[in-house]
């Protein structure tokens, strides 16, 4: 196992089902786990049968450490997972994918814990919307990075928003299927704390790479403190003048 420190984003190279039990101090596990239709990615198979035991070994492990959990598993295994508390989603106007009955123009976000009621109303009492809405395409603003080789990477955006909605700026963030680092990224931005799991080296890499690079553009923004002021030493009251 592999442990790499960046600003305050902790990152494990290793099997999460190995990693996962011994973490503790977890606000919110988000994740976006294989949906198991076959991605190409790089030591995996992306099937609905290693699908199922990563949901038993990996996603329910997750769930009983953190006080809340939201998961975005692709429409068609929703089924798959446990129980949730609710079903959010994530919808946009304008979109480039199909799915069965058409364009493809949501993703739910399967929410978990007791306190996730806490997070549907505003600092003033005010009710929220369950769905996080984009005028445009979800992935608008979002850029491939020119190394990013990871077969299913989530936009940015998208995931920023959803760590926004579930969780407060002093949180600890877990993504167990940490991939190419996107909920990291959007951590660093948000300054939340990040634990990140992640078994194979390629994307490991790449995500070490993406967060480092989010926390320096973040501290571009951050004033410096200011210089401190000279101190003027106080006179010597008991000095003799000649």
């Amino acid at each position: 196992m592999r442990v790499e420190q960046i600003g305050d984003a902790t990152l494990y190279l290793g099997d999460a089902r190995e990693i996962v039990p011994g973490l503790g101090g977890v606000d919110l596990v988000l994740a976006d786990p294989p949906y198991g239709i076959g991605f190409g990615y790089a030591s995996y198979e992306d099937t609905r049968a290693n699908l199922i035991a990563l949901i038993s070994d990996v996603v329910i492990p997750s769930i009983g450490i953190s006080r809340r959990a939201a998961f975005t598993p692709g429409q068609t295994q929703i089924s798959l997972y446990p129980p949730p508390r609710w079903v959010s989603a994530v919808i946009w106007d304008t979109t480039g994918s199909f799915g069965y009955c058409g364009y493809s123009q949501w993703m739910p976000v399967l929410v978990y814990g007791d306190d996730v009621g806490g997070f549907g109303r505003t600092g003033s009492g005010v009710m929220k919307s369950d769905v996080i809405r984009f005028t445009g395409g979800a992935g608008v603003g979002f850029q491939r990075d020119a190394g990013n080789d990871h077969p299913c990477p989530k936009p940015e955006n998208v995931i920023q928003a959803i760590a926004a909605r579930f969780s407060d700026s002093t949180d600890t963030v877990l993504d167990p299927f940490m991939g190419s680092g996107t909920t990291g990224v959007a951590c660093a931005r948000l300054g939340r704390r990040f634990i990140g799991v992640e078994i194979e080296p390629r994307y490991f890499d790449i995500a070490c790479r993406r967060i480092e690079q989010a926390y320096r553009q973040r501290d571009l923004f951050v004033e410096p403190p200011p210089a401190p002021k000279p101190v003027t030493p106080p006179p010597d009251l008991f000095a003799v003048s000649e």
